[in-house]
């Protein structure tokens, strides 16, 4: 989230979404201690992180070494988080000999 065209401002856009947060988090605590007691951390985590993960895959039209780089995650760590979090992964096109993806199979 950028302040500006340019990504760069006073952040007080972030800010916004922080307090915005922080105002959450006393209702998320309390309904994550009744349906899921001694799990509140986790179970928070993955609330934020399942729609984060899957903006930002999105975001790079689903190119997971963009998509974990933008996170700041190790391509491997965004594949089991995304497995973890039951977050569908773009299919990868089959590699052919030499690098390229393979041609599509005629007939059918």
């Amino acid at each position: 989230m950028a302040d500006g065209a340019d990504g760069r401002g006073d952040g007080t856009d972030l800010q916004a979404v922080a307090r915005a947060l922080a105002d959450t988090v006393p209702l998320l605590v309390e309904r994550l201690s009744r349906a899921r007691p001694g799990r509140i951390y986790r179970e928070a985590l993955e609330l934020l992180e399942r729609p984060l993960v899957g903006h930002v895959l999105a975001m790079t039209g689903g190119n997971q070494l963009r998509a974990a780089r933008l996170l700041g995650l190790n391509r491997n760590t965004l594949r089991k988080r995304c497995r973890e979090l039951r977050l569908a992964l773009p299919r990868e096109p089959r590699r052919a000999s030499g690098g390229r993806a393979a041609a599509p199979l005629a007939g059918g």
